[in-house]
């Protein structure tokens, strides 16, 4: 890309290098209202959606509708400028199609599970048809000797202990419609699915893939979990398909079934096991061949390009436990991708594992699923943290989740926020999508400056597995955790010191690697070093590489103790080998002075071992990215070498500006200090050839100007009470006591005999079309919500979902009229007038009368108007509205559950420059208005804006929609089930953040 083109694109970002979200599908879908959507994500400066079925749908999935409607947004996102996604399943994960494959039985997942008797509680009746086999031995504390096989008749000894090896299916729940997860190791299984999902895609949509839809993603496919309790797994089976064992054999030469005890057990301690390092390999194949592969062949075939992320890759256990090697699927996917769950997650090294695999493998982008997880208070500066280093690492392609259709029912607390009309902040969250899009454009087929390779350890932690090595996803044998600590630590020893580097997958490695005068090249990517660290056995085929590397001239390290192990085998081989290489310890020190190839970007701070930095290669020039991950503390002065070079230029992702900085050139190198807030990144090129730019602005306002202690204000929507406490009663005799909406829905259920609702319940269109969910009355309830008023308000609505099936509400036993008054925040909720004269001071009821069919649900209802809300043992109050309101917290201030904008009003201005410094607010964004407008998101939470008269503080929805009562305020991550709060966990009363300017900005002028 020529550098006119890159500036332009950095300047004004087109929508390959925009963000596209996963587009909750999750209602009854209406044509009408997702061409609206589309022009919303438009305006939020997305680039596209990808079409994503979530819990809720009602439409039926596959079906003539559903087709129809992919093909509208299709065309319509196309005429917008959009690029359309599809995604391959009914929710997730991928394989199953929404139950409509495992359906039959033969297709379903499957586990081979290890049962132990005593010699006492063993007979051969115990035997099924689904016994693979059975072993007499001696255990004790995991340690087996004696092994031998049972056949009919055998009888163990008294202190034996009688091992059955059986088969069996994945057992079924609501997830799958009814059913189970696929057996991704069958092929015919993944012909069915693809039978199912793509070729319908095919049929349907036509000469529209390829050109108005981009691609697909698929979503968390796995071959099922090992030795865990996680997705349907136990912690005594591992995953199983017909015709593993005469595999088995067929590919490494020995039996499966007879070595059966040495894949779930241990001969002895700190055992390394060349039977589970080699059925982890086997699955490892089956997986890709069976379902990577035909995926990606048929995406190629149609013109679609195949791009998703599997299940999991936190960990070395994650990525073992679930699928074995997450690198070796990615070689199958045109843009590889990731998925980052939760605000706090640091697993950096997820990022770079992909981005390893795309620069090896010239994959030009790299996907990441983010902000999963990460609940409705999520501000614009959290996104940008959770979003910064995986640019940094190589993220090209963002697919934020999760943009809502409907927030009817469930959907509201499917893994909230919404990134779409619903947050007061929808308006301005095109200052995110700008951002990032900037940076994409900037560094899109650079090339990094990486020439150390490390190997990953992951066929270590295969060979240590075994039943009981795992708890869910983590690791807990020792030596497991070992290699854990030791993975991240060379992560960060050398990431922290700036030096660059990709991961070498072995069996990638054997396949793309080659040797080259002294270079080790990998598909595109050149490695002068190659370090081994944290690893147990080595592949022969990597120690034969190496060798060829090393007497080329190339530098092999190894760091701590060499493996023990070649092919998972005891050797010497590598332990001779060692000794004629560069070996250090496992220390940072001996790491960094080993690794380093003297272009590394120096960095001179206080504890400045969080400022990660990156240099590019880019049409013959360098960009540079400098990113403070430190998100609570910044740094000032810090000295920074940027290496070779005589000009430099500052790209501001957050403005499009591009500037000339400050700096200084000593012995060839450019040097200069900064100050670095937190969280705070930089984006400089250093050309060739010096360009005539503008200089940084400098704010040199210096008078301070005093604000009030009370400001008049102004709502951008009206108040809000919350009333989520009901009684429920029915005319068959039941009463339910007042209880918090959702338990009152799971008690009616139960009464009703009927499943709970949640994340994983039954979609509603597979209940409409079997289970008569929309025909088949249930009940008919009456649900009774009380709240109190001190001061009679004027012009007040109720805000309800579900209107068509309610016959009756009453106001203090007052019938008001049922027409909908038009919506609020979401197609789901209707607004209805209370008349004034139905309310009363004091004790307050709104009772409704509803039908309740099983896609029914008990959900909060809210007033809406203008008054004030004070919180009391009894429950809400209705007071009048504040005149004033006060620096600090809003939500005692009569603002408990407001969630739109606030702006407060300022005077005394007007026609003069000023600078707003404003970094203690609660809210996703400040918005400045004046004589023009400046958004304050980031840090340093600073912005100049002449004639200022108004201070906006755009709140986040957390304080309406919850979870309200949560006792732990800040969770590390959201779910569905965070707002089913029990025992300790539940707050009778509202646990609430903090909104509104909680300190005084400081205004210079």
């Amino acid at each position: 890309m020529k550098l006119a083109q890159r500036q332009k694109l950095f300047q004004k970002p087109s929508r390959e290098f925009r963000g596209k979200p996963f587009w909750s599908w999750n209602g009854k879908l209406e044509e009408k209202e997702l061409k609206r959507q589309i022009d919303i994500m438009k305006e939020m400066g997305f680039g596209g959606f990808f079409m994503h079925s979530r819990t809720g749908l009602e439409t039926e999935y596959l079906g003539e509708d559903w087709f129809h409607l992919i093909n509208s947004c299709a065309e319509y996102g196309s005429k917008k400028g959009m690029e359309t996604w599809l995604y391959d399943e009914d929710r997730w994960p991928s394989g199953s199609a929404g139950g409509m494959v495992t359906k039959e039985p033969q297709y379903r997942a499957m586990f081979l599970e290890m049962n132990q008797f005593s010699s006492g509680e063993w007979n051969d009746f115990l035997r099924t048809t689904d016994t693979a086999a059975v072993f007499a031995c001696r255990i004790r504390d995991g340690i087996f000797t004696g092994k031998r096989r049972l056949y009919e008749g055998d009888v163990p000894q008294e202190e034996e202990t009688v091992l059955e090896f059986r088969t069996r299916y994945s057992a079924c729940n609501d997830n799958y419609n009814g059913f189970c997860y696929v057996n991704t190791m069958n092929r015919e299984a993944i012909d069915k699915y693809i039978e199912s999902t793509h070729e319908k895609y095919r049929k349907n949509c036509g000469d529209r893939l390829g050109t108005e839809i981009q691609g697909i993603f698929t979503d968390e496919p796995h071959r099922g979990g090992v030795f865990t309790n996680f997705a349907e797994g136990e912690e005594n089976a591992v995953p199983y398909t017909p015709g593993l064992f005469e595999e088995f054999e067929k590919r490494f030469g020995y039996s499966l079934s007879d070595n059966l005890p040495e894949l779930f057990l241990r001969r002895k301690e700190k055992e390394l096991s060349k039977v589970t390092r080699d059925y982890f390999e086997l699955t490892q194949q089956l997986f890709l061949e069976c379902f990577a592969k035909p995926i990606s062949d048929w995406c190629r075939e149609n013109q679609l390009i195949f791009t998703g992320h599997v299940l999991h890759e936190d960990s070395l256990c994650c990525q073992a436990i679930m699928q074995g090697s997450l690198m070796r699927f990615y070689e199958y996917m045109d843009y590889p991708g990731m998925d980052l769950l939760a605000e706090g997650n640091k697993c950096y090294w997820i990022a770079k594992q992909v981005d390893s695999v795309a620069r090896q493998l010239d994959k030009t982008k790299v996907l990441s699923e983010l902000y999963g997880c990460t609940g409705w208070q999520m501000n614009f500066e959290s996104y940008k943290n959770i979003g910064d280093w995986q640019a940094l690492f190589g993220v090209n392609l963002r697919c934020p989740h999760l943009s809502w259709y409907t927030m009817k029912g469930e959907g509201k607390r499917d893994y909230p926020a919404s990134i779409l009309h619903q947050s007061a902040w929808y308006p301005e969250y095109h200052y995110v999508e700008d951002y990032f899009s900037r940076i994409n454009a900037a560094l899109y087929g650079a090339k990094a400056d990486a020439e150390l390779l490390v190997i990953s350890p992951i066929e270590s932690v295969w060979a240590r597995a075994y039943s009981g090595a795992f708890e869910g996803l983590t690791g807990t044998d020792p030596e497991i955790q070992r290699l854990e600590e030791q993975y991240a630590a060379v992560f960060h020893m050398l990431t922290e010191n700036h030096i660059d580097f990709d991961y070498g997958e072995e069996d990638i490695m054997a396949r793309h690697g080659r040797t080259d005068n002294g270079t080790l090249l990998i598909g595109s990517c050149a490695y002068k070093k190659v370090l081994i660290a944290g690893l147990d056995t080595l592949r022969s085929s990597t120690l034969q590489l190496l060798r060829d590397f090393k007497a080329q001239g190339g530098t092999v390290i190894f760091a701590g103790s060499p493996p023990a192990c070649l092919d998972v085998l005891p050797s010497q081989d590598i332990k001779r080998f060692a000794p004629l290489c560069t070996a250090i310890p496992l220390e940072e020190k001996a790491l960094v002075k080993a690794c380093a190839n003297g272009r590394e970007i120096h960095i001179e701070a206080q504890d400045a071992n969080l400022i990660f930095a990156r240099s590019f290669q880019s049409e013959g020039e360098r960009m540079v990215m400098i990113l403070n991950t430190d998100r609570e503390k910044g740094y000032n002065n810090a000295a920074i070498c940027l290496g070779q070079g005589k000009y430099l230029e500052q790209w501001d992702p957050r403005t499009g500006e591009i500037m000339s900085p400050d700096y200084r050139l000593e012995d060839g190198k450019i040097h200069l200090t900064i100050d670095l807030e937190a969280g705070g990144e930089r984006l400089y090129r250093i050309p060739s050839r010096k360009r005539v730019l503008p200089k940084q602005e400098v704010f040199r306002e210096t008078r301070t100007f005093s604000l009030p202690d009370t400001f008049r204000y102004i709502l951008s929507e009206p108040n809000i009470c919350v009333l989520d406490m009901v009684t429920v009663s029915d005319t068959g005799g039941l009463h339910l006591p007042a209880m918090e909406v959702l338990k009152a829905d799971r008690a009616l259920r139960d009464h009703l005999q009927l499943p709970y609702r949640g994340g994983e319940m039954l979609q509603p269109w597979y209940q409409i079309k079997y289970k008569g969910g929309n025909s088949r009355l249930c009940d008919t309830i009456t649900l009774t919500y009380q709240f109190r008023i001190s001061a009679l308000p004027e012009g007040i609505s109720l805000a309800l979902e579900d209107l068509e099936h309610i016959r009756q509400i009453l106001i203090n036993g007052r019938e008001i009229s049922l027409k909908s008054n038009g919506k609020w925040i979401d197609i789901c909720f209707d607004t209805l007038a209370i008349p004034d004269e139905y309310l009363i001071p004091g004790a307050n009821t709104i009772t409704l009368s509803m039908d309740y069919y099983s896609t029914c649900g008990i959900e909060s209802v809210y007033l809406l108007g203008t008054f004030g809300v004070q919180l009391q043992n009894s429950g809400p109050d209705l007071t009048a509205l504040p005149e004033t309101i006060s620096i600090g917290d809003i939500t005692p201030q009569g603002f408990p559950f407001y969630s739109g904008s606030l702006t407060y009003r300022l005077e005394g201005l007007e026609n003069t420059p000023c600078t707003v410094t404003a970094a203690d607010f609660g809210g996703a964004l400040l918005k400045l208005t004046g004589d023009k407008e400046a958004i304050i998101a980031f840090p340093p939470h600073r912005a100049c804006v002449p004639g200022l008269y108004g201070i906006q503080v755009v709140l986040t929805r957390r304080n309406t929609f919850g979870p309200l009562h949560q006792t732990e305020k800040y969770a590390y991550a959201y779910s569905p089930m965070n707002f089913l709060t029990e025992g300790n966990d539940w707050n009778p009363g509202f646990t609430l953040y903090e909104q509104g300017l909680l300190q005084k900005p400081e205004i210079l002028f």
